[in-house]
């Protein structure tokens, strides 16, 4: 049993789960037509629904790694292993980066506003430090 990756994956698993759930409540369903724009794929209903599936891929993506790291932490052994550890450690740094450069162009302060930066920060320390 490999902890820091069992608890990555659990923690990867929690946010995705609150992506997913939170974002549709408090995000998506909120976006007004009237403030969306059209676009060549057609008008503000057609921009919400690409909002939308864009929204749950990512959460989608979550998913994924929180069970490669699940995976790779109890059920899988030797070599196999550590390469889908690293491949997800690799995957966790690039969630990491995407909310901390996003926080960090708004602002100091917004490193800590929203939950993402901090815990997929944490999630990507873990998974490295559990796949090497």
């Amino acid at each position: 049993m490999n902890v820091p990756l069992l608890v990555a994956g659990s923690l990867a698993l929690l946010g995705a789960a609150i992506h997913g759930g939170g974002g549709e409540i408090l995000v998506v369903r909120k976006l007004s037509l009237g403030g969306l724009p059209s676009t060549p794929f057609g008008g503000p209903r057609m921009t919400k629904t690409m909002i939308r599936a864009s929204w749950h891929m990512t959460t989608v993506a979550f998913v994924a790694v929180g069970c490669a790291l699940v995976l790779s932490a109890s059920v899988l052994r030797g070599d196999t292993a550590r390469a889908i550890g690293l491949v997800a450690a690799a995957e966790s740094t690039g969630f990491a980066a995407l909310a901390v450069g996003g926080a960090f162009a708004q602002g100091p302060r917004a490193l800590l506003r929203h939950p993402a930066p901090v815990l997929l920060t944490f999630v990507a320390v873990l998974a490295w430090w559990g796949a090497l």
